[in-house]
């Protein structure tokens, strides 16, 4: 056999020995990936921010823990009580999705929170505020999109932008 062809031949070989470990490392690494930690527990309860005006004049958030009866459904659970509970959620105002994707909560609402919205600035800061600070008593959740029939909005009465994932007041 010339020199040549050996050569060829030894060349041919060590690169199917390296095409054969790079195919194996590749699936050793896939069958070997971590999986992602679970999310946290969600909490048996949860802790409520209503929004009310003190014998001052000022605005406050009264903390108010509500007992979550189905874990399953905890992020809905949370915020119908906040819709029931808040006298700034305009009349008519119905969740009708809560679902965490990624560490951002989606709070689907009906069209009744922006058509039947009335307040001005103040209310509309108080409504957000109190769906930021409830989203808290949620460790897996940093952001919430509120959204309109399943759509982001711009605002819910014209003052503040809503267009976008608001951080969760901790």
């Amino acid at each position: 056999m010339s020199e040549a062809r050996r050569v060829q031949t030894l060349l041919g070989g060590f690169f199917i020995v390296i095409a054969l470990a790079a195919v194996g490392v590749g699936i050793w690494l896939r069958l070997t990936r971590p999986t992602p930690a679970p999310p946290p527990p969600l909490p048996p309860t949860v802790r409520l921010y209503i929004p009310h005006i003190n014998d001052q004049g000022e605005l406050r958030y009264e903390p108010k823990t509500v007992a979550i009866s189905n874990r399953a459904n905890a992020y809905r659970e949370a915020f119908e009580h906040l819709i029931h509970q808040t006298p700034v959620f305009p009349k008519g105002t119905r969740l009708l999705n809560a679902e965490l994707k990624g560490d951002t909560l989606e709070l689907n609402f009906s069209a009744e929170l922006v058509q039947n919205f009335e307040g001005g600035s103040d209310t509309e800061a108080a409504l957000i505020n109190a769906i930021t600070r409830s989203a808290s008593s949620f460790p897996a959740v940093q952001k919430v999109q509120i959204l309109i029939e399943g759509k982001p909005t711009e605002s819910i009465g014209g003052h503040l932008d809503i267009s976008q994932p608001l951080p969760v007041q901790r």
